[in-house]
């Protein structure tokens, strides 16, 4: 049986260990356009080429450390290089394997605590990469029923995406808030206490807060 290989891909936290970064700054790089759109997205988690991390080097404004490029590759059991996404082979993580089987993602994650399947191809900024046929392969040995279906769905290309972070926008604006009434200036032998408290009340019953600031 010929030796299993896996494409050297890698996350933001292989990025921020071959430049000798802080793993934000990895992030950071992606945020401001540096670091380019991933190669490609697997559990919604993004993942880039060697050869697109190593181009970040290109300019002269970051420098790569090769001892670690070299213990990056050792890292990865039977690694080769890709140059184009498109030469991916199909490689899944946990949020596709239930597509496979029909399964819940819990049903998945209590076949790795019992050890009843595949290990994984690869361990990438902390998320198990497997390859599809890996998977297949598993399945045919212990007799696992698959669904073509979501068999196809990853072969298409289908990957479960990277979900946005923050708040998700309101489908209707926000109705603009009523103008805020004119700051008024109470001073002794004009006004007295009742007027001062007249005009807390306004505000008070109004959902507005007040801060009283004496001047002499």
């Amino acid at each position: 049986m010929a030796k299993k290989r896996f494409p050297y891909l890698l996350g933001h936290a292989e990025i921020a260990f071959l430049y000798g970064v802080e793993r934000q700054t990895s992030q950071l790089w992606k945020t401001r356009g540096v670091l380019g759109e991933p190669d490609t997205v697997i559990s919604g988690n993004p993942y880039w080429l060697l050869s697109t991390v190593l181009g970040l080097a290109e300019d002269g404004t970051r420098v790569y450390m090769p001892d670690r490029l070299n213990e990056y590759k050792a890292g990865i059991d039977g690694g080769y290089e890709v140059g184009d996404p498109a030469e991916l082979p199909d490689i899944i993580g946990l949020k596709e394997i239930p597509w496979i089987f029909g399964k819940k993602y819990m049903d998945i994650y209590q076949w790795r605590v019992r050890r009843s399947f595949a290990p994984e191809d690869a361990m990438i900024s902390g998320s198990p990469l497997w390859l599809l046929d890996t998977v297949l392969q598993d399945a045919e040995e212990r007799g696992r029923a698959t669904v073509q279906e979501g068999i196809d769905r990853i072969r298409a290309g289908e990957r479960e995406q990277i979900k946005p972070r923050g708040r998700k926008p309101s489908a209707e604006p926000k109705p603009t808030p009523p103008p805020l009434p004119e700051a008024r200036t109470f001073r002794p032998g004009e006004h007295t206490s009742q007027d001062v408290a007249a005009f807390a009340a306004e505000l008070l019953d109004s959902g507005l807060s007040l801060t009283v600031r004496p001047k002499r």
